[in-house]
């Protein structure tokens, strides 16, 4: 680490620790030089009957999503539970930084919540990361499920903890059969081997964002990492920045503007060690294909700058801000044929 980045950590550290208020929980990562080095956790399976503790870590909610999230997961055959944290507001949040942390704990810790999902994304999980209680999530794990601005908890716990985390859907997603279906033979039915399933979102016929293509050829194995670019983005340069080495990296997003995407993507380039990535799967990159004229399409912009590594590249698994996702466990060996556009779990991700 150079000593610019190492300057830029430590005063981040010393900004965050003065400015945050005291919270129950204690911090268990303290500074860039921790060795996050941890034995794979991999919490109980899903079973149905379980309790869905229902979280809202980012932005705020109302209590008709609150309602549709437990009338969808109550009809799946699931409980649910949550605190009355969960409708709090804060500006654009779901509360302060301190409730939406000690909700989080709260639910990692209550012995009668199997799995917590998260309700929406927003933005506010990166805000927590310092409040959380990484020693007491490994000793209490559970799969903790949702996408977008969950990236930020979702990578942080399973590098901080080993707990395997999931990318998958929220409360206010669409629970079709085929999400369903993926988060399932995931999380409930999982076997020694998974090839997970492909399904074009539907009337995307003529949309190229949704297209499924071979950016480099070549097969890749290794444990998954990834979600929202540009969540992943603002992490760089912090303790909380991602490690790709070695690992099959798969990324999304939404509605930011070609030239934007191409932006973020040069400084997970330039900043980060990406290039030492396994493989990476793009997912769908939706409402990312614009922006103002003369320009480069977003197919153009992501192979210019992604061929020349040299890895296993695919474009267009079905994970991200569409309807029909599949659900990806973080920390989990994986194998990607680029060639012919596969993603396969190697390993069952629950116990």
């Amino acid at each position: 680490m150079t000593n610019r980045r190492k300057f830029i950590r430590n005063t981040a550290a010393a900004i965050v620790a003065s400015s945050i208020s005291p919270i129950a929980f204690s911090q268990v990562v303290s500074d860039s030089e921790t060795d996050l080095s941890f034995e794979k956790i991999k919490p109980k399976r899903l079973k149905k009957g379980d309790t869905i503790g229902l979280i809202t870590p980012g932005g705020q909610i109302v209590k008709r999503q609150l309602d549709e999230t437990i009338a969808k997961l109550e009809k799946l055959g699931y409980k649910t539970y949550h605190t009355d944290k969960v409708l709090k507001q804060y500006g654009y949040f779901a509360g302060t930084d301190n409730e939406r942390a000690t909700d989080l704990m709260h639910h990692f810790t209550n012995k009668n919540v199997d799995v917590i999902l998260a309700i929406r994304g927003g933005y506010g999980a990166i805000r927590i990361l310092d409040l959380l209680d990484y020693k007491l999530i490994q000793q209490n794990p559970k799969a903790l499920i949702g996408y977008s601005d969950i990236t930020a908890l979702l990578s942080a716990i399973y590098e901080r903890t080993g707990v395997v985390t999931f990318h998958g859907p929220v409360g206010i997603s669409s629970f079709n059969n085929f999400s369903i279906e993926s988060l399932e033979s995931v999380l409930m039915c999982p076997k020694r081997r998974f090839k997970f399933p492909y399904q074009r979102e539907k009337n995307t016929e003529d949309n190229r964002e949704y297209d499924l293509y071979t950016i480099n050829e070549g097969k890749a194995k290794g444990e998954l990492i990834g979600g929202n670019l540009s969540v992943i983005d603002s992490m760089i340069g912090s303790k909380f920045e991602l490690n790709f080495k070695d690992k099959i990296v798969y990324l999304e997003e939404i509605s930011e503007k070609t030239y934007k995407v191409d932006k973020m993507l040069v400084h997970l380039l330039q900043a980060t060690n990406i290039k030492e990535a396994a493989g990476i799967a793009f997912g769908i990159f939706a409402k990312c294909d614009r922006g103002d004229e003369p320009r480069l399409s977003l197919k153009e912009a992501i192979v210019s700058l992604f061929q020349p590594l040299g890895i296993p590249i695919s474009y267009g698994f079905p994970f991200g801000h569409i309807a029909t996702k599949i659900t990806l466990p973080t920390g989990v060996k994986a194998k990607l044929n680029a060639s012919k556009n596969t993603l396969k779990l190697l390993e069952k991700a629950v116990e």
